[in-house]
């Protein structure tokens, strides 16, 4: 697999999660990263950017306008 690129960032889990399956049902997949993060020492996901959901580099520019990034 290819590295990852970020498509976006969140607040919170919640808002990332429900990106990365609106992204699954375009048939674009889709990562979260820094879920745990967030869950466990919230007031760090400032500092790591929010919740990223990340996908593949092709699929970057799809995403983008599926999100409305």
């Amino acid at each position: 697999m290819a590295d990852l690129v970020t498509v976006a960032s969140f607040p919170d889990v919640a808002e990332a999660e429900l990106a990365k399956e609106r992204l699954a049902l375009e048939g674009v997949r889709a990562f979260v990263l820094d879920a745990q993060t967030a869950g466990v020492m919230p007031y760090l996901t400032g500092a790591t950017g929010g919740v990223r959901v990340q996908v593949e580099p092709r699929d970057l520019a799809r995403a983008k306008e599926i999100l409305g990034a």
